[in-house]
């Protein structure tokens, strides 16, 4: 089946009766070596944050707390995901238009970067993204 190329991970975890570990490890794991990380908290549920792509960033979406729903969109598919536990990740590749809407009050989102912040690297008008997607090889 077509998909828009961003793909769930589960994270590996191990509990016992102290509690629970979440591992995450890029050789194992992520996709990418980490270069940034950040996070978003008490965003109003009806608030969309995103609603752009990255030409070279990839990134790793974890709704620490609470959940949220992530779209992308590659131009040519679209894709949902819910986000509603930490022991699962969303890849989203470069190039993939990304939507975070419907968070819970109590939503952390950790997002890990492949690389440093650069304006440049940004696409934010849609419009925009898809004569970028068309243009590509």
């Amino acid at each position: 089946m077509p998909g828009t190329g961003a793909r769930i991970y589960k994270i590996p975890s191990y509990s016992d009766e102290r509690g629970t570990i979440a591992i995450l490890e890029w050789e194992k794991l992520l996709p990418f070596p980490i270069r940034r990380m950040f996070y978003t908290y008490l965003v109003p549920t009806a608030e969309i944050r995103g609603e752009h792509a990255h030409k070279h960033c990839e990134q790793f979406l974890l709704a620490l707390h609470g959940s949220l729903t992530v779209v992308a969109d590659n131009g040519f598919f679209r894709e949902t995901f819910l986000l509603d536990s930490p022991l699962r990740g969303l890849h989203l590749p470069a190039g993939v238009w990304g939507i975070q809407q419907d968070h819970t009050p109590d939503n952390v989102l950790l997002v890990l970067a492949s690389d440093p912040y650069d304006p440049n690297d940004y696409i934010r008008d849609y419009a925009e993204y898809l004569e970028y997607v068309k243009g590509k090889p």
